[in-house]
């Protein structure tokens, strides 16, 4: 399930929630008797957006009965742990409170203000894997984004946010798979798996945009701000093949695609996946593929 996150007491109280909103410097807790979480079982996601100032703060002794997630925009967060340890939520990192840890959140006092994303996880099965990230404190995971992943984490956040509001017929289903987008724009850059470097990851992104463009290794370093020689051997490195390989299977792939699902010609196909000769396209299809394109589409239409 997932927790909610909560304003200060000024604003309205949120239905179904338990909640603490006190001042920072208040040593004072009112434990509340259980742990909170707002998800019924056809919601496995919920999130929104806050701006807050200095005086908010809430506070969960027992913690929740789910999962909730900070994204920072700007300012700071400041997540004290029941251990004492203080978790800072500053832009450009994602922080996770597991199920039933105690804490008590708000504004960082030296910032002053907090404008962050949240999200309420009751995390499906798969997800599991896309939040096991490094341990900030106990029950606490945090990960470290770059700007860009960041950016594309708040973006599909806020489509979950839109989602949440529209009253649509599949608003829980729309913000369910928004918050699936941002975890796995997170598992991205989780260190506990092979990281890309975000300077291959924007070149590998423009590629899967622009396949039927005449890409070159110099004209793809442009895009990595790299010199061509650094961006062949950070492929290499990183994807275990030639960069121009990696854009030609992409390639196949597509055409692949092209060629079971639609009736264009060899020519036009071979235009759409970035072949001006469509002889030469002929010639790489049948290495990747072991067949001519009109072999492969006939196999296709039989189902052989």
């Amino acid at each position: 399930m997932v927790s909610f996150m909560v304003q200060s007491s000024a604003r309205a109280p949120l239905r179904g929630i338990d909640r603490l909103a006190v001042p920072m410097e208040d040593p004072a807790v009112v434990a509340s008797p259980r742990a909170v979480g707002i998800t019924s079982s056809t919601r496995r996601a919920v999130c929104g957006r806050f701006e807050e100032g200095l005086d908010y703060r809430t506070v969960r002794p027992d913690g929740t009965r789910d999962c909730v997630l900070f994204v920072t925009v700007a300012g700071r967060g400041r997540l004290r742990c029941s251990d004492g340890i203080d978790v800072l939520a500053v832009p450009d990192r994602v922080v996770l409170v597991g199920p039933g840890t105690p804490h008590d959140y708000g504004t960082d006092r030296a910032a002053g203000h907090w404008s962050f994303r949240w999200a309420h996880l009751d995390p499906r099965p798969e997800w599991i894997p896309l939040i096991d990230w490094p341990a900030a404190a106990p029950g606490v995971r945090s990960i470290a984004l770059d700007s860009a992943t960041c950016r594309r984490v708040v973006e599909a956040l806020d489509r979950g946010v839109s989602a949440v509001r529209s009253g649509l017929r599949h608003d829980a289903l729309l913000a369910m798979n928004a918050v699936e987008e941002a975890l796995l724009w997170c598992d991205t850059r989780n260190p506990r798996e092979p990281v890309l470097d975000p300077r291959l990851l924007a070149v590998l992104e423009y590629v899967g945009d622009h396949l039927g463009r005449p890409h070159t290794v110099t004209s793809l370093a442009r895009i990595a701000g790299l010199s061509p020689s650094r961006l062949s051997h950070l492929a290499a490195s990183q994807l275990g093949t030639g960069l121009m390989a990696h854009v030609e299977r992409r390639r196949m792939e597509l055409a692949r695609q092209l060629l079971g699902a639609t009736d264009l010609p060899v020519g036009q196909v071979a235009h759409r996946v970035g072949f001006t000769d469509p002889l030469y396209f002929s010639r790489r299809f049948r290495a990747a593929t072991g067949m001519a394109p009109v072999e492969f589409r006939a196999s296709e239409s039989s189902g052989t």
